[in-house]
């Protein structure tokens, strides 16, 4: 993100797919998501003269010699990812049990050492820019769900300019635009990222890995009730399932329906109904007696 952000504009997400579909079908799928990622940024790094092949390889060598390509030794048992409440075959982006970084996981390493060598980007940025991240998270779009189901007011400005709706509540929403999708009794929203895994991660956070699986990004649109059934949601006939796809400028935020029996709830309580995958539109907003009165 830092890299392609307005300050330094080194290359654009666009760019990033380009390299990522000129990989072999072998090769690309061979490689956990954020590999292809790695091989993506780090080649246009290269292809733009910002780094040479050479210093990477230097760099990559003098990491293996001080051992920063072993990985720590931890507790598996503790091992987790955001989407271990769904049992969705999907490809995992690590392997619990490796003892040393993989060579495009230590190739990351080498490129940001170089870039920081270069004064090209700060320690300080990155680690910023992590906990800029980790903040980010579902009770974002749970606020703005919220919101729209208690301030009419808000819902028509959320229809309207989400990233101004998401603004007014502090929740800052960058570089794309955020359209909300809004579900009704006649109609349910499905939203899927076809080519890799676009994601409004302003508001919700890291996506689930079935959400950038390769059978999710097909299905979805292919055979998109079959898809919610397996999620456990199944619509009536009559109401149209509407999949919107992703791009690298619009990102979606489904609207789920307002349960019954929540009349004169707070925003804060109405929250805590509003689950990830109902923003996504894999699921209904949570039962109310889910929640204990507050």
């Amino acid at each position: 993100m830092l890299l392609a952000d307005a300050k330094r504009g080194f290359f654009t997400t666009d760019e990033t797919r380009r390299i990522q579909e000129q990989l072999d079908d072998a090769t690309y799928w061979s490689l956990p998501y954020y590999e292809r990622w790695i091989a993506a940024f780090s080649a246009l790094l290269v292809e733009k003269g910002v780094l040479t092949e050479a210093e990477i390889a230097e760099e990559t060598e003098r990491l293996v010699a001080a051992g920063a390509h072993l990985v720590p030794e931890h507790p598996h048992d503790q091992d987790h990812d955001n989407d271990n409440d769904h049992d969705h075959v999907h490809q995992p982006d690590h392997d619990a049990a490796e003892t040393v970084l993989s060579p495009l996981r230590l190739r990351a390493i080498a490129v940001r050492e170089r870039l920081v060598a270069h004064g090209i980007i700060a320690r300080e940025e990155i680690t910023a820019e992590i906990e800029r991240m980790d903040g980010r998270g579902e009770h974002l779009g749970a606020r703005i769900v919220a919101r729209a189901w208690t301030d009419p007011a808000f819902a028509a400005l959320l229809a309207r300019d989400g990233n101004a709706a998401a603004e007014g509540l502090g929740i800052p929403v960058t570089g794309t635009r955020l359209a909300a999708l809004f579900n009704t009794e006649r109609l349910h929203h499905l939203v899927v990222c076809m080519l890799c895994s676009c994601y409004p991660r302003s508001v919700l956070g890291r996506p689930p890995a079935w959400y950038k699986s390769r059978a999710y990004r097909a299905r979805a649109v292919r055979e998109p009730r079959a898809v919610l059934a397996e999620f456990g949601l199944r619509l009536p006939d009559e109401v149209e399932v509407r999949v919107h796809d992703s791009t690298a400028e619009n990102r979606y935020l489904v609207i789920p329906e307002r349960p019954a029996g929540t009349e004169g709830w707070s925003d804060q309580r109405l929250a805590l109904l509003v689950s990830r995958d109902s923003m996504i539109g894999v699921a209904r907003a949570r039962d109310p007696s889910s929640v204990e009165a507050s």
